[in-house]
């Protein structure tokens, strides 16, 4: 059964350009990101379209391995999207950078679909998914407010 869309934003009180870096940077995102054990990018460059990352999270008590890759992407990195390619649930992800003088609008969007994968009802799992976001961006502001 599907989630709804799932919806988060934040302003940080930092460069657009710093916030895009320090997210494209995957090695960054176990301090970031909660459930997120470990994040290896696969593809060579830069981050661009085709861009592949392997993902180690854990989520509901569990540890899943995931594909993920880049679908689509401007050119300075202010929007992008993700959906994962392998893993026991198909999940959808968007991200949109804006800058707002001296400080950085984020908003990020994610889908997912938990299928029977779970044994809790979807709207538990999509409760549980929308904590973590908005920790996720919670962890992002203080750690990039704190370099600033």
């Amino acid at each position: 059964m599907p989630l709804s869309k799932l919806e988060v934003s934040v302003e940080i009180n930092c460069p657009v350009s710093k916030v895009i870096a320090f997210v494209d940077d995957n090695e960054n995102d176990p301090m970031w990101q909660t459930s997120v054990l470990q994040s290896e990018k696969r593809t060579e460059g830069a981050p661009a379209v085709g861009t592949i990352y392997h993902v180690k999270e854990k989520f509901l008590g569990r540890v899943i391995e995931q594909d993920w890759m880049v679908t689509e992407r401007n050119a300075d990195g202010s929007f992008w999207k993700a959906k994962s390619t392998t893993g026991p649930f198909p999940i959808a992800t968007s991200m949109k950078f804006e800058s707002k003088g001296n400080s950085t609008l984020i908003h990020r969007t994610l889908s997912i679909d938990v299928g029977r994968f779970f044994k809790v009802a979807s709207p538990v799992v999509g409760h549980i998914a929308q904590r973590e976001l908005e920790m996720d961006f919670a962890n992002l502001k203080e750690l990039l407010e704190a370099e600033a």
